[in-house]
């Protein structure tokens, strides 16, 4: 009898203890609250398709690795990790395979996992987060998605890596803002073949839904201007195109909000010019 009740005893899906700390973290009312609700969404999505194909690339210790695993445990779906480096530690169990290689070399990655040559239902997009790189996995990985499957993409909020913010650093800001600027300008060279939306916060994520049937692929797309700010030529350049100007009496001060040193947060100091960075500037 005691037997049969260990063998009948329901077993503890993997990863449980990580993804419980996750989940208390979730509902806090903390900064790490952000980076839980991240991982967590990629959880969200392997437990409503658990008997789907899930492609991460880039490993590393294996915080996403592991919540995806953790929802498809106890199912049939498939998450094939890919990393330039050894990271087959990362996880384990039936649910999964490591691919050790470049994250875009489509040929090598399906030679070693060919049940992603049946479709894909999620992307995850962690790797080397330059806009070459980055690019070339889209090219790589989107005619294998399939139709309503997603592409997720970490690291493309630059707010929270700007001068005075919790996380300052001049390279993250920089490289989010690039990853932020193509995944927009792809998409809207393709609005007829995906959706895109973003979930900001810790390093945020691009999340594309696609629209069109596998086998798909994207229209390449232009790279996008620079963001105009001075009003007197936005003034002349409207007036010449005859656009009508906003009803609102205000509209120039609202597009901006002033700050002056008196407004400035506490404990937040300008960035190289010394003089305050008026919202949704980045200091020269």
């Amino acid at each position: 009898m005691e037997m049969n009740a260990q063998i009948n005893e329901p077993q503890k899906a993997v990863y449980s203890e990580y993804v419980n700390r996750l989940l208390n973290v979730r509902g806090s009312q903390s900064e790490d609250a952000s980076a839980a609700d991240q991982l967590l969404f990629l959880r969200d999505q392997a437990l409503a398709r658990p008997n789907g194909t899930f492609l991460e690339l880039g490993t590393w210790q294996g915080q996403a690795t592991k919540v995806m695993l953790n929802a498809l445990n106890g199912a049939r779906g498939t998450l094939v990790s890919v990393d330039i480096e050894d990271c087959r530690d990362a996880g384990a169990g039936p649910n999964w395979q490591f691919v050790q290689s470049d994250s875009k070399d489509d040929a090598t990655v399906l030679a070693h996992a060919p049940v992603l040559k049946d479709g894909i239902d999620l992307v995850y997009v962690d790797g080397l987060h330059t806009v070459a790189q980055v690019y070339a996995e889209i090219k790589a990985w989107f005619p294998l998605v399939r139709q309503g499957g997603m592409i997720v993409f970490d690291d493309v909020d630059p707010t929270p890596y700007m001068c005075g913010h919790r996380k300052d650093s001049a390279r993250k800001e920089i490289a989010n803002r690039a990853m932020a600027t193509l995944l927009t300008a792809v998409f809207y060279e393709n609005m007829d073949r995906l959706r895109m939306e973003m979930k900001l916060g810790s390093t945020g994520l691009a999340i594309w839904t696609k629209t069109s049937e596998i086998g798909s692929e994207l229209r390449a797309y232009r790279p996008m201007t620079h963001p105009r700010h001075e009003h007197q030529l936005a003034d002349l350049h409207d007036d010449l195109r005859e656009h009508k100007p906003y009803k609102h009496t205000e509209a120039d001060q609202v597009t901006l909000i002033p700050m002056d040193a008196s407004q400035s947060p506490v404990g937040v100091k300008p960035c190289d010019s010394g003089q305050p960075v008026p919202f949704g500037r980045s200091p020269r």
